[in-house]
């Protein structure tokens, strides 16, 4: 089983091996993967990918290693470890690589060089949360500051990105009134999720939370960083559950922008 490029045509394989193993991507997220950087794949012609990876760039400064997956029965045969060292050479010359790495991967990655820079957790978000004043729904006027603010937070800029985010859940796209702050949400075959958010402001934050959880229905999750110690009492006061610890991780230099701009970062997949 030879490792080949990720097609088009794979992308229902690869939705469905991100369902076996627990995640949350539909096809739309697999596309983006595609669109920004390219993909491998294992493929013993299952109805889902033996395994995968795919990495984003975002510029010439920052790239982004994705779905780093493996079936469960391929595991424990060294296929993510082939599969990264693809990525990193891919993004050889890059300045920073990054990934989001779970408790598992994360020994694999410090293996190949990559170091921790700082934490988040994936949270359920509870309903009901009280909705706060100073935000509205997002225009497409908003656009310009929309990435400015997203662009001194995560340090490059992927317009595709978000606007794909919020095409995807325009109910669920905020701004904070005073230009300070937005939050978009996008679909997921587990159920929605909010992020990216950017908002210095610990009020502010949570206003565009609550806005986008009020604006979805079901169980929806967001990725909060471990320094936003306020937001994660608040969440865990009304409610909320955390589910699962990550790790940001770098290859190179570390990661560009001011992450203490964000309150939930877009997911593992994206950054």
């Amino acid at each position: 089983m030879e490792m080949r490029t990720l097609s088009p045509a794979d992308l229902p394989r690869g939705a469905a091996l991100s369902r076996l193993v627990g995640w949350n991507q539909v096809e739309r997220d697999w596309a983006l993967f595609l669109a920004g950087g390219e993909g491998r794949a294992l493929d013993d012609g299952q109805e889902a990918l033996a395994a995968t990876a795919a990495v984003i760039r975002y510029g010439p400064d920052l790239a982004w290693i994705s779905m780093v997956l493996v079936r469960p029965d391929m595991r424990r045969r060294g296929h993510a470890t082939a599969l990264m060292r693809w990525a990193v050479k891919a993004l050889r010359g890059m300045r920073c690589a990054a990934l989001d790495a779970t408790p598992a991967g994360r020994e694999v990655y410090r293996r190949l060089g990559f170091r921790d820079l700082w934490g988040f957790a994936r949270w359920a978000l509870p309903e009901g949360l009280a909705a706060g004043a100073g935000v509205r729904p997002m225009r497409e006027a908003d656009w310009p500051a929309v990435l400015a603010l997203d662009a001194a937070a995560f340090g490059a800029p992927r317009e595709a990105l978000l606007r794909d985010f919020a095409a995807r859940m325009p109910r669920a796209a905020f701004v904070a009134e005073d230009g300070s702050g937005f939050a978009l949400a996008r679909d997921g075959a587990r159920g929605p999720q909010i992020g990216p958010v950017v908002a210095a402001g610990e009020g502010t934050a949570r206003a565009l939370i609550a806005a986008g959880r009020a604006a979805l229905p079901g169980t929806v999750v967001l990725d909060l960083p471990d320094a936003r110690l306020g937001l994660a009492e608040w969440l865990a006061v009304h409610g909320g559950r955390a589910q699962r610890p990550f790790t940001r991780m770098a290859l190179g230099a570390d990661t560009p922008g001011d992450p203490a701009l964000l309150a939930a970062v877009a997911g593992p997949e994206f950054g």
